[in-house]
């Protein structure tokens, strides 16, 4: 009887450790690979933008990325590097609300580079055990920006994106 009720709580102490070392989307350890289709419009030319990026969360709700952006179809060619830090505050809800700052360049073909900062703000909602949505805003502030050459050195846009973390 004694054997049977120490196996019973082994395995119940056992179970309960492995539920809780399912790390969630957004808890430390968990990692995430992003694709980007986009459009954009620069030098009176239309683009697609494609892009690459990787995030890790470092603590529990924090993620340091980096995303790889190249803008296609159109003259010059355009390429952005952005790393970013960005904090979600996790909750018992499907909404997860985040905030996050970050700093561009942007490599112009034929012109000096620009460099950028920015922010973003919005919410992550859960649809799975590692899947969310994201709905957002961004506004990024061009640092060395002449307003000669570009119709503006700032702006701010909407933000969607569909997620799975591992």
């Amino acid at each position: 009887m004694k054997t049977a009720i120490a196996k019973s709580v082994i395995f119940l102490m056992l179970s309960l450790l492995s539920i809780t070392a399912i790390a969630g989307p957004f808890d430390k350890g968990s990692a995430q690979f992003s694709l980007l289709l986009g459009s954009g419009r620069a030098f009176g030319d239309d683009y697609t933008i494609i892009g690459l990026g990787v995030g890790y969360y470092a603590y529990n709700g924090l993620e340091l990325g980096i995303n790889l952006d190249s803008w296609q179809g159109g003259t010059p060619s355009i390429n952005q590097l952005t790393p970013e830090i960005r904090y979600v505050f996790r909750n018992q809800t499907a909404i997860n609300p985040y905030v996050g700052a970050l700093y561009r360049w942007t490599f112009i073909e034929g012109l000096d580079d620009l460099t950028a900062y920015g922010l973003r703000a919005g919410v992550y909602m859960t649809t799975g055990r590692t899947s969310y949505i994201g709905l957002g805003v961004a506004y990024i502030e061009y640092t060395d920006c002449n307003e000669q050459i570009y119709v503006s050195c700032s702006e701010t846009y909407p933000e969607l994106s569909i997620a799975f973390s591992f």
